[in-house]
């Protein structure tokens, strides 16, 4: 590997170092995918100072070129890195269906209240803003209701 290549790929990763650091700092990347971002990118870097040390990493696995195993690297981090996404997902779509599942029994109770004079309208307005305060709280922090209610 020319020099000037290696000064590229550095500079290079010191750039989606930062890039990753401040994106975790705004929080608009999760703390943990910012920490395997990192260790990928300080791995990358570690290859590109030292590629000798990439030559004999892939002598000792029985890879015969160094690029290859880069290769089976990358696939081996894609295939992670959809899994733990797909995990993700999955735990998102199950906390969509019990927010969902919460909100519809919360409407269909305040629907079932009775409308008898005007001060129980007054207070019943006021269950409602206090229930959608929470629904609005839950949905902020991605938590169910009952775990809100907990606290009250």
């Amino acid at each position: 590997m020319s020099p000037r290549l290696q000064f590229i790929i550095i500079i290079c990763m010191l750039i989606a170092l930062i890039y990753i650091g401040r994106r975790v700092a705004q929080r608009k990347l999760d703390f943990r995918f910012g920490i395997g971002w990192s260790l990928v990118v300080i791995v990358i870097m570690i290859f590109a100072i030292w590629p000798v040390l990439l030559q004999k990493t892939s002598m000792l696995l029985g890879i015969y070129d160094p690029v290859n195993m880069l290769a089976f690297l990358g696939l081996i981090l894609a295939i992670f890195a959809i899994f733990s996404l797909m995990m993700e997902v999955s735990k998102q779509g199950e906390q969509i269906k019990k927010l969902t599942q919460e909100l519809a029994i919360l409407r269909k109770d305040t629907k079932k209240s009775p409308k008898k004079t005007n001060k129980n309208s007054a207070s019943r307005s006021d269950s409602k803003s206090n229930t959608s305060s929470k629904v609005s709280d839950s949905f902020e922090k991605g938590i169910g209701l009952h775990e809100n209610e907990k606290d009250n």
